[in-house]
């Protein structure tokens, strides 16, 4: 008996390791490029690619020429091969520190009794870098297709216009 339930573990454990192997994933390229903005390269922005198709989004940072590298899984894997919508963000000021989709303003602290009026609190600033409408593939319409064999040359040139 004792040896079923040692093998019945072993199974399941063996069984769990296949469930997070590298065939579940889909398949990846090397993602590579450069941000510029008005022709300057933009140091310090996220850069993510949302597959078109649905699945796990990936993204990268630029570095000081403005060229990123993106992280799907491991460092610098790459991205799912095929269709992407782009977003790409540079932020500063105290609201650059308040996590996506949270209202700052809203704490245990901060949340009145009925009939209590709002008070007049001002948000934390938030300056962006790379214009606002970048940082959203809703909004941003960049495009990429990740090719089976990678590339280093998925740039976007964006403008301030």
């Amino acid at each position: 008996m004792r040896s079923c339930v040692l093998l019945l573990s072993a199974g399941l454990f063996m069984t769990s390791l296949l469930g997070c192997s590298k065939g579940d994933r889909p398949d990846i390229a090397f993602a590579s490029g450069r941000v510029t903005l008005d022709g300057n390269p933009v140091e310090g922005a996220s850069v993510s690619f949302e597959p078109v198709n649905g699945g796990r989004p990936c993204s990268g940072m630029t570095d000081a020429d403005g060229v990123y590298k993106i992280t799907s899984y491991e460092p610098f894997d790459g991205a799912p091969v095929g269709d992407h919508n782009v977003a790409i963000i540079k932020i500063s000021g105290e609201g650059s520190a308040v996590p996506a989709g949270e209202d700052p303003t809203m704490s245990l602290s901060n949340i009145s009794g009925p009939g209590a009026e709002k008070k007049d609190e001002k948000q934390p600033e938030t300056i962006y870098l790379v214009p606002r409408k970048y940082g959203s593939v809703k909004t941003s319409n960049l495009k990429v297709t990740v090719p089976s064999g990678g590339s280093s040359e998925l740039n976007f040139e964006l403008t301030a216009r």
